[in-house]
């Protein structure tokens, strides 16, 4: 299988190059903690009849790239909902923090006015396919110095917007698994693939200031089908240097969740 975003060794997880983010050379893309955990938090589950409804992760500091472990607690375990908090370290020191909540599958009647519905992001067709750097430096003459990573291994199939006006469509997948070896289910990536609302609906407000999330808040109303992920994102900040990203996930069969990230002014990686 493909060389994925991180290298298990016995408890310890070491990120490739995969994992990398696009601000600097020492730091993982938050999406990569993001898949992490909730990979490791799927399987703290041990087949449970529950699914992933919230999925909540706080980037403590930026993650670096070295040797990580991820530890799962069970905070609450009920017959009709499950809650579990994973820590993510480097050298003993926590870097992020998660929260999913499960919840138990009951089947009801829903009347049409209730229902999320069953429109979709226009179809991928026949749009080529890049990189997310690759999309958002399309019209640049000569593209700023970019570092590999997470946001130069995604595929991404532009809709309009991302243009860094703070407003993207897009359909994105990831073509490498999040642990070296483990295929991962649709819902570990989009755990991973819903830290790029920021990416898809980034902002910059001046030529070398754009925006970074300091979290993820992940509601799934049901799972994905499919290895794409449409997003639809958009992005608003106060003078304060404050934002905040609001992005609905779609697959080819409608909405299924949403994501929000709380956002602040930062310098473009320059090199």
């Amino acid at each position: 299988m493909t060389l994925g975003l991180f290298r298990r060794d016995g408890d310890l997880y070491h990120p490739n190059q995969a994992a990398l983010g696009p601000w600097s050379p020492d730091f993982l893309h938050g999406g990569s903690p993001s898949g992490l955990l909730a990979a490791v938090m799927e399987d703290a589950m041990d087949g449970a009849d529950l699914r992933l409804a919230r999925f909540t992760l706080d980037l403590l500091r930026p993650v670096p790239s070295q040797p990580l472990r991820a530890t799962v607690e069970t905070v609450r375990a009920g017959r009709r909902l499950r809650v579990l908090q994973g820590t993510l370290t480097a050298d003993g020191v926590v870097t992020a923090r998660t929260t999913g909540l499960y919840l138990e599958r009951t089947p009801v009647t829903v009347p049409a006015h209730a229902r999320f519905g069953d429109h979709t992001l226009p179809a991928r067709d026949n749009r080529p396919v890049a990189s997310l750097i690759a999309v958002a430096e399309r019209d640049q003459e000569k593209p700023r110095l970019t570092l590999p990573g997470l946001h130069s291994t995604v595929e991404v199939a532009l809709l309009d917007g991302v243009e860094g006006r703070g407003r993207g469509r897009a359909w994105m997948r990831l073509p490498v698994p999040v642990i070296d070896g483990r295929p991962c289910s649709t819902v570990v990536q989009a755990a991973t693939l819903s830290d790029f609302g920021n990416g898809v609906g980034q902002l910059k407000v001046a030529p070398d200031i754009g925006t970074i999330n300091a979290d993820i808040s992940l509601y799934l109303h049901r799972d994905p089908r499919g290895d794409w992920l449409g997003l639809d994102a958009v992005s608003r900040m106060e003078d304060n240097g404050n934002g905040l990203v609001e992005t609905t996930l779609f697959d080819e069969h409608g909405p299924v969740g949403r994501v929000l990230q709380a956002t602040l002014a930062m310098p473009v990686y320059a090199g």
